[in-house]
């Protein structure tokens, strides 16, 4: 999303580091010719006191040699707002300077404290309808407090993307992404839901209930009704970014859904969905979607999700 000028830095790798109230996540993506991508680094540093993740990402740093690559991270789900808006009619480089204008009133913050960029939705073929493309808003201190961080921690940022463009990378490897693909991402207090078809990112909606809201208790004891009344609240959310694919995009119905590793075994959260929605849906294993210098676990690839997509981005512009 956000570009940042960098030193010369080594080109066979690249590294992400994202980090939210509860944890550090990085990863390293190597990359040859020819051949799929490597994930050879992959870990979480939990904290329970913020004033130490600065000091924490300079230790990871350090130890692991991230500063010789180019770095990429990624905005907290919360920090930042994704709109979809329909494109102003002006010359490409008046684009931004429109675009602020046009969503001014839709944050509850002023414009003059926003850093915000756009992206556009291609292939839209509705007649009578113009065109439309998301703006990326978010408060100019949040953004500048982690680039502040990022580089006093001997960084090299590259660039700094939000989640769904980091869960874009990782769907854009599915098979399922061919016919288009529902990727559902549950953290702990939150999530996204992101339509995306041969690496296009279409739609993305927030889903405000995260694993925290599904009592353990109910998760060890198999309580059927208390973990599929905690499902239903994201069917619904599914099924609306579903139909709005489907309507605003003239776009077929997707081929799959893929839940991403939620970090706890929840039983049966593949097959309960696929019955109420009618959608074939799987679980996502990274094992299986890219190398790996070793199998990374179901309770890892859940926390360093968004770092390992940070870290395959390959665009080389910035959005």
């Amino acid at each position: 999303m956000l570009g940042f000028l960098q030193k010369k830095v080594r080109k066979d790798a690249q590294v992400a580091v994202c980090s939210d109230e509860h944890a550090i996540s990085i990863a390293r993506i190597r990359r040859e010719k020819d051949v799929p991508p490597m994930l050879d680094l992959c870990e979480v540093q939990e904290h329970e006191n913020l004033s130490v993740q600065g000091a924490e990402i300079a230790r990871l740093t350090r130890v692991h040699h991230l500063g010789d690559y180019n770095c990429v991270s990624s905005l907290e789900l919360g920090n930042y707002n994704l709109l979809l808006v329909e494109a102003p009619d002006v010359q490409p480089d008046e684009l931004r300077a429109a675009i602020r204008w046009k969503i001014k009133d839709l944050i509850d913050f002023h414009i003059d404290d926003a850093v915000v960029d756009v992206f556009e939705v291609p292939n839209q073929k509705t007649a009578g309808r113009n065109k439309l493309m998301y703006a990326v808003v978010a408060r100019a201190e949040i953004v500048q407090q982690r680039v502040d961080q990022l580089t006093r921690a001997g960084l090299n940022l590259g660039a700094i993307d939000i989640p769904e463009l980091s869960l874009r990378n990782i769907t854009s490897l599915l098979p399922e992404d061919v016919g288009g693909v529902a990727l559902v991402y549950i953290g702990q207090d939150s999530g996204l839901i992101t339509i995306t078809r041969q690496s296009i990112l279409y739609l993305s909606r927030r889903i405000e209930s995260g694993l925290n809201r599904l009592p353990e208790k109910a998760i060890l004891a198999n309580d059927q009704n208390v973990i599929h009344q905690w499902l239903d609240g994201i069917i619904i959310e599914i099924q609306r970014s579903l139909d709005y694919y489907e309507s605003h995009f003239s776009q077929p119905q997707v081929s799959s859904i893929v839940v991403a590793p939620l970090g706890r075994e929840v039983p049966d959260v593949p097959a309960y969905l696929s019955g109420q929605l009618g959608v074939s849906t799987r679980m996502l294993n990274v094992n299986e979607l890219i190398d790996v210098a070793a199998p990374v676990s179901s309770q890892m690839q859940s926390q360093c999700l968004l770092a390992i997509g940070a870290a395959l981005r390959q665009e080389s512009r910035t959005l």
